[in-house]
């Protein structure tokens, strides 16, 4: 009966770690601070995040908000001298410029 029992519980742990690892959503992959999405970060990233702020461009599907933000606290104008400063080639502390890879169940994860 103990035997029984055991093999039982195995069986669904399998099965709930089965089910745990199959419930994955799209890749997202982006790069930091690139709000017109052509794969670099240049000054009309810049602009970009200043015209959205100004309600002169909308940003109706979210990439000038997820890719411009480099300091994960919202979207701002500080982003946008933040990116400045990137491409005046100061110390880049916020990951500017690197791929971001995650999961969309998952947080982002800016590689070092």
């Amino acid at each position: 009966m103990k035997h029984i029992r055991v093999t039982a519980l195995a069986v669904g742990f399998v099965l709930m770690m089965i089910s745990v690892l199959s419930v994955s959503g799209a890749v997202i992959s982006y790069t930091r601070g690139d709000t017109d999405g052509d794969g670099s970060v240049t000054i009309s990233d810049v602009t970009r995040i200043q015209r959205v702020l100004a309600d002169l461009e909308k940003d109706s599907n979210g990439i000038v908000k997820r890719n411009g933000d480099v300091d994960n606290k919202g979207l701002d104008i500080t982003d946008a001298t933040k990116i400045q400063m990137y491409l005046a080639e100061y110390d880049n502390p916020y990951g500017i410029g690197k791929t971001i890879t995650f999961d969309e169940y998952e947080l982002p994860f800016v590689p070092n």
